[in-house]
């Protein structure tokens, strides 16, 4: 694989927890970046912000002839050798899983068990556009859990995990490994590892403005819709906004 990312520093990451996902999407928006925005996946542990840098695990649909080659990926004998748990031993601090099931909603990707290793790995959290088995006891663990569904089913079955840290979908986007993922209540944004320091002043600024507008309008009485697109009386309240926070 080439190698295109770059490894967003934990600092960095720690900023977005206090950016707004939409305001990243049209930051993204304005470069040409417009399909970050995976669909179908949603919350299961509503109220927790993730921002994590992707360690990504892609699923091939089950095929009885090729499940010990696909599962043990070539990597020698016994269960733990596995690509998805290659995935959860790789993972740092700062890191989240991002596990492609090809949108299999209630096709479970693991369950408590399996994914209590992203709590004793401390990352940052598990996104996965397939099912979350057991879902409630992994919302327990405390980290962000982000999913197409909660199911108790298993996935062997249907999938099966097979590399690991490559280039993978997700919701319908695509996901490089070490991009920063964002998850808020709305749902999940990709932003590309090489953009993260790029914007952030750039969403900073525009939630400013946009907490700026909120406060002038709210006191006044008036429409926001004055004060967009933004443009110089939309300036002048922020520098009033500015002085008084």
């Amino acid at each position: 694989m080439v190698d295109v990312a770059v490894r967003v520093p934990d600092d960095v990451l720690k900023k977005y927890e206090n950016v707004s996902n939409a305001t990243v999407l049209g930051a993204l928006a304005k470069r040409g970046y417009l399909k970050v925005f995976m669909n179908g996946v949603h919350s299961l542990a509503p109220g927790r912000r993730l921002v994590g840098r992707a360690v990504t695990l892609r699923y091939l649909p089950s095929r009885p002839d090729l499940q010990e080659h696909v599962t043990r990926g070539g990597h020698g004998e016994g269960f733990n050798e596995t690509p998805r748990w290659d995935a959860l031993e790789a993972l740092t601090p700062g890191d989240c899983l991002v596990a492609d099931c090809m949108g299999e909603s209630m096709t479970s990707t693991g369950g408590d068990v399996v994914f209590s290793r992203i709590l004793s790995q401390k990352a940052a959290g598990l996104v996965t556009d397939g099912g979350v088995r057991d879902g409630h006891k992994v919302a327990e663990y405390g980290y962000p859990v982000y999913g197409g569904g909660s199911t108790p089913t298993i996935g062997e079955p249907n999938v099966l995990p097979y590399e690991v840290n490559e280039p993978i979908q997700c919701g319908g986007v695509l996901v490089w490994p070490g991009d920063v993922i964002l998850g808020d209540e709305d749902g999940v944004v990709v932003l590309p590892s090489q953009l993260a320091e790029e914007i952030y002043d750039e969403c900073v600024h525009h939630d400013e403005v946009e907490a700026a507008i909120l406060w002038h309008t709210q006191r006044e009485g008036i429409s926001p819709k004055f004060f967009y697109p933004f443009n110089s009386e939309t300036e002048k309240i922020y520098v009033e906004w500015k002085k008084s926070h």
